[in-house]
C-alpha cells in the first residue's frame, strides 16, 4: 500500500489532465525530478514598451506588446537539431524561424532548411527582441523590412579549413523574399513580394573573425543578395552589405566594463523598368559601453537613402541608458531624432522592458 499511495496521485493527475510535479521518490523518500530528455527546450521572452512624441511612425497608443517570442529548441538526433520561433503580438501570432539543421554532413559541411532569417549583415539575424534598441535601424527598414529580411528555403554553410584565418561560407536559396521594399511592389496598398512561383531569392556572405589582444577582436562580413521586385519577374534587385564589428572585455573584469562599436553599409541596384538602375544606400552605426555591472549606455547613427530613389535621403540618431538586473532581464530608455524624406524633424522617445524565461538559445556570434 505504501508504493500505491506514492503513485496513485501522480497517475490520477495525469489521467485528468491535471498539473503535476511528476516526482519519483527514491528509498530515502527524497524527491527528484523526472528526466526531461524527450522535451525540447522552451522560452519565452516578452518585449514590452511604451512610447511617445511627434514621431509619425510610432504607434498612438502609449503602452503596447511589441512582441513575447516563443522558442522551442532540441537536438532532433545525434547528427541534426531544430529550432522554432513564434512570434506573437498584438496582430497575432507567426512563425518567425522554423528549421532543422544538419551538423555532421561530409567535408565539414553543414545545412539548414525552413523558414529562416536571411544572413545579410549581422543585426538582421538577430529577432527584434533581443536588440538593444527599441526601433530597427532606418536602413534596415528601408531596405529590408520593418521585420526584416526572411524566406523560406535552404542555408549550406562551409568552415574553409585554413590555419591562420577564420573563414566561414554560406550560401542560401529561398522564396521570393516577402515584406520587403527592396523585393516587392505593392497592391491594393499591400507589399507583394515579387515574382512568380519559379522566381527565388539567393543569399552570398563571407564572414571573418580574429582576436587582436587578450580583450579585443574584430568580426567583419560581405553578404550578396539577390531578387526580383515586380509581378513578372523581369527586373532584379542586388543588395550588398558589409559589417564590421569591434568588441573590447577584460577578462578580469569582465562584468565590470565592455565596449562593442558595429557599423553596417547597404548599397542596393534596384531595376525600376528593364535596362533602367537606380542606385541607392543607406548606413547604420553604433556604439555599446558597459560602465557597471548593471549600466549600459550608447549611441547610434543613421542615414538612408528610399530603395529606387537616390534623391530622397533621411538621417538621424539614437541613444539610450539601459539597466540590467541580470541576463535574463533589461530596462531601457531610448530617445531618437530623425529628419525625413520631406524635410520634417520628428522626436521619438521609448522605454523597453525586455525579459527571458526558460533556456533560450544564443543567437551568432
Amino acid at each position: 500500500m505504501e508504493l500505491q499511495s506514492r503513485t496513485f496521485f501522480p497517475v490520477f493527475s495525469l489521467v485528468l489532465g491535471l498539473p503535476c510535479a511528476c516526482v519519483a521518490e527514491t528509498q530515502t523518500g527524497a524527491p527528484q525530478q523526472g528526466s526531461n530528455l524527450m522535451n525540447p527546450n522552451i522560452s519565452v521572452i516578452g518585449n514590452l514598451g511604451l512610447n511617445w512624441g511627434d514621431d509619425s511612425t510610432i504607434s498612438p497608443e502609449l503602452f503596447g506588446l511589441k512582441e513575447a517570442e516563443l522558442g522551442f529548441q532540441a537536438v532532433v538526433d545525434p547528427y541534426a537539431r531544430g529550432d522554432f520561433f513564434i512570434a506573437v503580438d498584438e496582430e497575432g501570432a507567426s512563425i518567425e524561424e522554423g528549421y532543422i539543421t544538419f551538423l555532421a554532413l561530409p567535408g565539414g559541411l553543414s545545412i539548414k532548411a525552413g523558414k529562416f532569417r536571411s544572413n545579410i549583415g549581422k543585426f538582421n539575424r538577430t529577432h527584434p527582441p533581443e536588440t538593444v534598441f527599441a526601433d530597427r535601424p532606418l536602413a534596415t527598414v528601408e531596405f529590408l523590412g520593418e521585420d526584416g529580411l526572411s524566406g523560406i528555403g535552404a542555408s549550406a554553410s562551409y568552415l574553409v579549413p585554413l590555419s591562420s584565418l577564420y573563414l566561414n561560407l554560406d550560401f542560401e536559396v529561398t522564396n521570393n523574399f516577402n515584406e520587403s521594399p527592396s523585393f516587392g511592389y505593392e497592391s491594393d496598398g499591400e507589399l507583394v513580394a515579387g515574382g512568380k512561383r519559379g522566381d527565388l531569392g539567393y543569399t552570398l556572405r563571407a564572414s571573418t573573425y580574429r582576436d587582436l589582444t587578450e580583450s579585443s577582436n574584430i568580426a567583419a562580413g560581405f553578404s550578396y543578395v539577390r531578387g526580383v521586385n515586380d509581378a513578372s519577374g523581369l527586373q532584379a534587385t542586388n543588395i550588398y552589405n558589409t559589417d564590421v564589428t569591434l568588441r573590447w572585455k577584460n577578462p578580469r573584469r569582465a562584468i565590470y566594463r565592455s565596449f562593442m562599436w558595429q557599423t553596417e553599409v547597404l548599397v542596393e541596384r534596384m531595376e525600376t523598368q528593364p535596362g533602367s538602375t537606380v542606385s541607392s544606400w543607406g548606413m547604420f552605426s553604433y556604439v555599446d559601453f558597459q560602465f557597471s555591472r548593471r549600466w549600459h549606455t550608447g549611441a547610434r547613427f543613421d542615414q538612408s537613402e528610399r530603395p529606387g530613389d537616390a534623391s530622397a535621403s533621411e538621417r538621424g540618431g539614437l541613444a539610450y541608458i539601459t539597466f540590467t538586473p541580470s541576463e535574463f532581464s533589461l530596462l531601457s530608455f531610448q530617445s531618437r531624432y530623425v529628419k525625413r524624406f520631406d524635410g520634417k524633424k520628428e522626436w521619438a522617445h521609448f522605454v523597453k522592458l525586455t525579459f527571458n524565461i526558460g533556456p533560450h538559445g544564443a543567437h551568432p556570434f
